[in-house]
């Protein structure tokens, strides 16, 4: 399969050869297509990147919140046990 710069440059080529007018058109349609595929993917990637952070966020958010409450249980334990005066 072509890369787009590919099919671009061969679109050049066709324009300095002085290609038929259908042929430069079907290559521009060809280009058009491809850069379709790549904006809609595009649109998914950031669609999708936009979850993962969403999830990273909730995450981390559960994450501290789990530390936070096995620091509290921590020293509630410490607190609540005997100690040897120093």
């Amino acid at each position: 399969m072509k890369t787009l710069q590919e099919d671009i440059d061969d679109l050049d080529r066709m324009v300095d050869t002085n290609a038929g007018k259908d042929a430069i058109r079907s290559q521009i349609r060809l280009i058009a297509r491809e850069v379709e595929a790549l904006e809609a993917s595009n649109v998914r990637l950031n669609e999708d990147n936009a979850e993962l952070n969403q999830a990273l966020a909730k995450y981390k958010a559960r994450d501290a919140a789990e530390y936070s409450e096995q620091v509290r249980r921590s020293q509630a334990v410490y607190l609540d046990r005997p100690h040897e005066a120093e």
